[in-house]
């Protein structure tokens, strides 16, 4: 095992890039041989200079100069930077040496394997639920596999961001947007759900959109097969056992997880497009409990209500399904996705179809790594008692949108202003 409190050298560097099995040799020695002769003898710079000229990223060349070799290489990947953490693993940015294409590498860390045997099992459940679907608003699975006792699954890498960062960072969505990129959802639960898979985790952060308004729905960690006899509820949920998103969790799965069905994800989708077009889910706020209550018997507030620009058309579409009954909402996801394009516009077909185009690699990898906290808008956590308020950026609080409150302070700051000037202006003469 290296010693990371051990002085960077460069014989300490080159014996971990060689173990570390991320460069053939003879690689290593031209790359050195061409290096400027200050460059060879100082570790650091050497590290520098094997990123400057792409054969290592930051995060590879971090490792190496602190003596570690292992876990950069697993199967066929080459590991080049975390870009997802969470309480089942974490996410990597990697390299498929065969295809030569970057994949999402989602691994189960040996210790939490050891620590709780359900984890085990829920990776295992998803590397092989993964594997059923292929559409192109699903993310697709590569491979599965376990390599020195590491479970992991190689999925395609979807260069983008999340719904959940895009309505953070820019505020809710026009509606027409909004309609094409759900239109896109509905297509792929609708594929999911002729499979019989019932994803149960549907949420902002689950949404990819790539640059090109393609969206990705991501993570069947909690997926079910509609209709299947649950052995462990403590793995799969059921009676005690709540699995999913409270922000976003529909009421029948709340009683029993493993009784739902496809309107189940239809109620988390309208929770999700609620959400994009105000910027907070529709019972924002509470403890699990109170968030579970509300989505049983409240009413959220009429979307207008928190953005006017919502045509009441629209809104008929998004409300019906947010009811308590199943029964009571869309028909389908197909149902949906026809509701929706009739809002989406004229160039609705052409962001509902197709795939994501290729990244280019290195200059993904430079922006990736230029940023300052690593962060692709993945969001790879644990999905039991988890909700998905904190640190969120709002535009409204308590239902009420929080321009008419700025609006009314920055009133009384002026008259309250006004009225100092007139007591001035009369203590004066």
């Amino acid at each position: 095992m290296a010693d990371a409190t051990a002085p960077a050298t460069v014989e300490r560097f080159l014996d971990a890039l060689a173990r570390s099995g991320l460069l053939p040799a003879d690689a290593v020695r031209a790359a050195v041989d061409a290096a400027p002769e200050p460059v060879r003898t100082d570790p650091r710079q050497l590290a520098d200079y094997f990123v400057r000229i792409g054969k290592l990223s930051h995060f590879q060349a971090r490792k190496l100069l602190d003596g570690t070799a292992g876990g950069l290489v697993l199967a066929n990947y080459q590991v080049v930077m975390p870009i997802g953490r969470g309480g089942m693993g974490t996410v990597y940015l990697a390299r498929d040496t065969r295809a030569n294409r970057l994949v999402a590498l989602k691994i189960l860390p040996p210790k939490k394997a050891r620590a709780e045997e359900r984890l085990i099992a829920r990776f295992r459940r998803e590397m092989d639920l993964s594997q059923r679907v292929a559409h192109p608003n699903l993310t697709q699975t590569y491979e599965v596999g376990v390599a020195q006792g590491v479970y992991f699954i190689a999925m395609e890498y979807i260069a983008g961001q999340s719904l959940f960062r895009v309505v953070s960072q820019g505020g809710p969505l026009p509606v027409a947007r909004a309609a094409r990129l759900f239109a896109q959802v509905a297509a792929g639960l609708e594929h999911a759900h002729g499979l019989g898979l019932i994803h149960r985790d549907l949420k902002p952060s689950n949404i990819m959109i790539t640059p090109r308004d393609q969206v990705k729905v991501l993570d069947l960690g909690l997926a079910l097969i509609e209709g299947e006899v649950v052995e462990d509820h403590t793995v799969v949920g059921g009676k005690g056992y709540v699995v999913g998103t409270f922000d976003y969790i529909a009421p029948e799965q709340t009683e029993d997880a493993a009784k739902v069905d496809a309107r189940s994800d239809l109620y988390s989708l309208g929770c999700t497009m609620y959400f994009a077009l105000t910027g907070q889910a529709p019972f924002p706020g509470g403890d699990r409990r109170q968030k579970i209550n509300k989505h049983r018997i409240a009413i959220p507030p009429p979307i207008q209500d928190l953005n006017p620009l919502v045509p009441a058309g629209f809104a008929a579409v998004l409300h019906p399904l947010l009811a308590k009954r199943p029964e009571d909402r869309a028909r389908s996801a197909e149902s949906l996705r026809q509701q929706l394009l009739a809002w989406a516009g004229p160039d609705a077909a052409a962001t509902t179809s197709g795939s994501a185009a290729p990244a280019d690699t290195a200059a993904l990898i430079a922006d990736l790594e230029s940023r300052e906290s690593v962060d692709s808008g993945w969001d790879w956590v644990p999905r039991i008692s988890l909700t998905e308020t904190a640190g969120r950026r709002s535009w409204a609080l308590n239902g009420v949108p929080l321009w008419l409150p700025l609006t009314l302070a920055i009133v009384l700051g002026v008259v309250a202003l006004v009225l100092l000037l007139l007591a001035w202006r009369a203590g004066g003469r």
